[in-house]
């Protein structure tokens, strides 16, 4: 893997830039000759001030990640700075507060559950109830839940806040312990309302925009939500008004009155629905592109393992012929055939199935495979074969090079009595594997043909590297030259 970032790793700095920009502006907002200077100045500082964080989100973003950066991550987003905070002087020039500190750990442990959450369903992947887990449905419900116990706490916290306006954003837990029938009432009460949001999102989502928007189009999507919105916001004002925390002169609707009808409780609804149209759209899209990438994925692989299960009895049937040809004349190499053939069995039905296997493993499948053909036919056959050594450091797919091999002795050995010659060569170059396969043609064959085996080998090469392989086979003064050119893996083990 490249050590070099890629432009996706600098995403994992705009959960920083987030808390930087947030505290630049609010302190702007407290001078009266405020400017873009002043406002360089803030951000140069802030930049400085962030820099652990912004380095240690970037570290943790590299596709080389260790369980070391996970560490430099905890101390710079949390170690850094609450003791920047904490133990600053009185009268320190510092700009990092808590509020830009708290936007960034927690836009950051956002920002990573998200990457998780996007690792884990993958295509290939199967989590479904991670998916269900982490669904916009969930996401909006756990923004609501966490919107009613905040206020909740924030009024339990005063007595007769709405009546006493403005409410200081403090929470005192001794006097939510001393009334706690007070915070569950509040609790009840704002759950009420957002339940009642909720229903707007649910009703747009899978209503509106499911079923009217998908079937019928723009425009009857958008009247009937208008007329909805019209006909419901009334209703569920005076619903609200009901509560008791709408007893007081100032109410918790959008226009903070009793009046029912008010636009700007219209204008209230209007904003949900403005709001949760083109995130629920954006969020379908990006559904259903997952989910025809995993459909994608499935279909490749039930591809390539059809591609094998071609190739294998391939093979089986020309090790079966030479097996029943040197039963017939009661061959002494019978036993040593079976016992080859047996190995080799092995491999297919237990690597073959297999996504990758190590070089070495590929090789001695080779082994085997080109000792059973000389068993056969090494009276008429010189084979040359050189291998790399360190093999088992690099993995690749089963099965590929052995078509390559197979078309020789079949076009080159098998179709003739005169004398042959067989030439492999394997080479390494880092993790670039080069197989290079020659063999001798009769006089009487000007050509060989391609067959089913080298085109099932095109397809498997193109559904696992794409364009990123070489194949190349034509004839040359020794004979017939198939080449081929693959980007190995690296072997974790």
């Amino acid at each position: 893997m490249t050590s070099a970032f890629r432009l996706k790793d600098l995403f994992s700095l705009l959960p920083v830039l987030l808390a930087l920009c947030w505290s630049a502006w609010s302190l702007l907002q407290n001078e009266h000759l405020a400017s873009w200077s002043r406002a360089g100045l803030l951000i140069g500082q802030l930049l400085l001030e962030l820099s652990p964080l912004l380095l240690a989100q970037l570290l943790l973003a590299r596709p080389s990640a260790r369980a070391i950066f996970w560490w430099l991550w905890l101390a710079a987003m949390v170690l850094y700075p609450l003791l920047s905070i904490e133990l600053r002087p009185q009268n320190s020039l510092l700009l990092l507060d808590q509020s830009c500190w708290l936007i960034a750990l927690c836009g950051s442990l956002l920002y990573w559950l998200e990457q998780f959450y996007q690792q884990k369903l993958s295509p290939g992947s199967n989590n479904s109830w991670l998916q269900k887990l982490w669904s916009l449905d969930t996401a909006v419900a756990l923004l609501l839940t966490g919107w009613v116990l905040f206020m909740a706490l924030l009024l339990g916290s005063h007595q007769n806040p709405l009546a006493n306006q403005p409410i200081p954003l403090q929470v005192h837990t001794d006097r939510l312990l001393h009334y706690p029938f007070e915070f569950i009432g509040y609790l009840l009460q704002f759950g009420l309302i957002a339940s009642l949001m909720y229903g707007y999102y649910w009703l747009n989502r899978y209503l509106l925009i499911r079923r009217l928007l998908a079937q019928y189009g723009l425009l009857p999507f958008v009247l009937t939500s208008l007329c909805l919105l019209l006909l419901s916001y009334p209703l569920l004002a005076s619903l609200l008004l009901c509560l008791p925390i709408n007893s007081y002169e100032v109410t918790t609707l959008a226009s903070g009155n009793h009046n029912a009808f008010d636009w700007y409780n219209f204008k209230f609804v209007l904003g949900i629905w403005l709001v949760s149209t083109p995130l629920i759209l954006a969020f379908d899209r990006q559904q259903q592109e997952k989910n025809l990438a995993q459909i994608q994925h499935r279909q490749v692989q039930t591809e390539l393992l059809l591609l094998q299960q071609q190739i294998n009895p391939h093979f089986l049937f020309n090790t079966l012929n030479n097996l029943y040809a040197l039963c017939l004349v009661q061959s002494d190499q019978a036993p040593t055939l079976i016992l080859r053939l047996a190995d080799l069995l092995r491999y297919v039905v237990y690597q073959g199935s297999q996504p990758l296997v190590t070089l070495q493993q590929e090789i001695n499948y080779l082994q085997d495979y080109l000792a059973l053909q000389q068993l056969r036919v090494s009276n008429k056959t010189e084979l040359s074969l050189s291998l790399p050594e360190q093999a088992d450091q690099h993995l690749l797919p089963p099965l590929l090079l052995i078509m390559l091999v197979e078309n020789a002795y079949k076009h080159g050995v098998e179709s003739t009595t005169e004398p042959s010659k067989v030439k492999i060569q394997m080479q390494l170059q880092g993790n670039t594997l080069i197989f290079i396969c020659e063999n001798t043609v009769p006089a009487q064959q000007s050509f060989a043909p391609a067959g089913i085996g080298l085109e099932n080998l095109r397809r498997r090469l193109q559904l696992c590297y794409g364009n990123n392989y070489s194949l190349s086979s034509a004839a040359t003064v020794f004979g017939w030259r198939a080449e081929l050119a693959i980007k190995l893996e690296q072997n974790p083990c």
